[in-house]
């Protein structure tokens, strides 16, 4: 078995990040994060060959990789700024958040792969198991994401007196 540190090294970092993150910020803020996720997805699949024609990208590769991954990243970070709305009569739960972390960060790597260079990419993915678990499992992925999401707001307990 070939474990090469690099590629897998940063899928564990980010999906640890993800997930002991969302623990600590909470069952509204993991929830807003999975909408900024899949915001991202959607903008960075559907948009970023529309933005390199309007911007006449001589190298597809190369501004491929940056749009991309900055569709992916802006709309997360647009959806975590800001006050939680729910008041503190709500319960929350710690498990729908790190599982909302968990899905949040395998969605997210999975189509970061797809935004990079088909070169570099098929290169990571053959060479690196996670990255080929990550990218055959995106739809999946993204799946079990809009799931959740509907998941978490169905399954909000009532406020306490």
């Amino acid at each position: 078995m070939n474990f090469n540190f690099g590629f897998d090294i940063i899928f564990l970092a980010i999906i640890a990040v993800s997930t002991v993150g969302s623990f600590f910020l909470g069952e509204e803020k993991s929830q807003r994060i999975m909408i900024g996720t899949a915001i991202g997805i959607a903008a960075s699949t559907q948009l970023t060959g529309v933005i390199e024609k309007l911007i006449g990208a001589k190298n597809i590769e190369y501004s491929g990789v940056g749009i991309g991954i900055v569709l992916l990243v802006l709309p997360i970070i647009i959806c975590t700024i800001g006050k939680n709305v729910r008041d503190s009569k709500y319960p929350k739960s710690k498990i729908k958040a790190v599982i909302a972390g968990f899905i949040s960060a395998f969605a997210f790597v999975g189509y970061a792969l797809v935004g990079l260079s088909s070169s570099f990419r098929d290169r990571l993915v053959t060479e690196h198991n996670l990255a080929a678990l990550s990218y055959d499992l995106r739809f999946v992925a993204l799946g079990l994401l809009i799931l959740w999401i509907f998941v978490g707001y169905i399954t909000v307990g009532k406020a306490k007196k």
